[in-house]
């Protein structure tokens, strides 16, 4: 297992550029813009196919050793963070920088959880659905939505209004979100880590 353990990673990574390049040609490919009468393009279509299934098997895989295995974690996150505990001076730095690291992060998590339940319109309606005589209105809301639904509101006074301004929540998908706060915990880890070592 330790020697799967240290293959595996390498192979991930030595596979990326290559699902990368694949994963565009079968793009074009299946866009139309490569020739589908090709059999050399067709092979290659399905041998993007295959490498990419795999490349997604073995990260499921690490994704789960990740998470299961600490001695694991503890080798494959510690070169991705360049976490280094050379002495007690340096453990004791890394401890600190961690645990700011999983503060900033909160802090950013509460923000972002803040901003996907805010719902603000600001809109004109027509004469006849004037409120009190004013056409202009300013909606304020609260979504708590903890599972995908279609947001659009179909009703005859959303179809017959003019929108001015707006906002249903955070325009970014889910994976957009992750990946922000993969790189905001590594660099907000190594900025600390980077301050400490300088005080």
């Amino acid at each position: 297992m330790k020697r799967l353990d240290s293959i595996l990673p390498k192979v991930f990574l030595l596979l990326l550029p290559a699902v990368v390049i694949l994963s565009v040609f079968s793009y074009l490919y299946s866009a139309g813009a490569i020739d589908h009468n090709a059999g050399c393009n067709r092979f290659l279509n399905g041998f993007a196919g295959l490498v990419i299934v795999l490349w997604m098997a073995l990260s499921l895989y690490l994704s789960v050793r990740l998470v299961v295995s600490g001695q694991f974690r503890d080798q494959v996150i510690a070169r991705i963070t360049f976490i280094r505990e050379r002495d007690e001076r340096e453990a004791i730095l890394t401890g600190k920088a961690a645990k700011t690291a999983v503060l900033t992060s909160l802090a950013l998590l509460i923000f972002l959880f803040c901003l996907s339940c805010f719902q603000v319109s600001v809109y004109r309606v027509p004469p006849g659905n004037a409120v009190d005589g004013r056409t202009g209105i300013v909606s304020l809301g609260i979504s708590l939505n903890f599972l995908e639904q279609d947001k659009q509101d179909r009703s005859p006074e959303m179809t017959s209004r003019k929108d001015i301004f707006s906002y249903t929540g955070l325009p970014l998908s889910n994976t957009a979100i992750v990946l922000i706060l993969i790189f905001w915990l590594i660099a907000s880890y190594n900025y600390s880590m980077r301050r400490l070592n300088k005080a």
